[in-house]
């Protein structure tokens, strides 16, 4: 007859799979800080190699949009990605910060900046629905602490 894991074992077992979580959040914050830096370094190459010419201003122009929102998505999940990191710093890294349960490990696999359980996401998805539906403009997302792209 297998012998039933023990809770202790459990622990360990997690411990071991958010440490490598861990390595995996730092070699994403390596590699977007590379993408950003690269990305900075083309757009002001863009510029400076501008000739004058209306159709290369536009061309720049549309190019200096698309870098900036790219940046701006790479910025965004670099934060997500420096905040989960913070959280190992004082042993909170894959707690529910709603709920304070452990979040499944199957979940942080899927997604290491995940803040919430799949239930406590989907509460915060209906609270925000609500307020939505009431028309309630004065709602403070702030508060609700809402990540969108989780």
């Amino acid at each position: 007859m297998a012998k039933k894991p023990s809770s202790g074992d459990n622990k360990v077992t997690r411990e071991k799979a958010l440490l490598e979580l861990k390595e995996i959040l730092l070699a994403e914050r390596q590699k977007i800080v590379q993408q950003l830096e690269s990305l900075e370094k083309n757009s002001q190459q863009d510029v400076q190699e501008l000739s004058g010419d209306s159709v290369d201003y536009a061309s720049i122009e549309i190019s200096q949009n698309a870098i900036s929102k790219l940046g701006t998505r790479q910025q965004k999940l670099l934060d997500k990605i420096l905040h989960a990191l913070s959280k190992f710093d004082d042993g909170t890294y894959g707690v529910c910060e709603l709920t304070g349960e452990d979040i499944p490990i199957e979940r942080l696999k899927a997604r290491p900046v995940a803040q919430y359980t799949v239930e406590a996401k989907e509460e915060l998805e209906r609270r925000e629905k609500l307020y939505a539906t009431k028309g309630d403009s004065s709602s403070d997302e702030e508060s609700w602490d809402l990540d969108q792209d989780e």
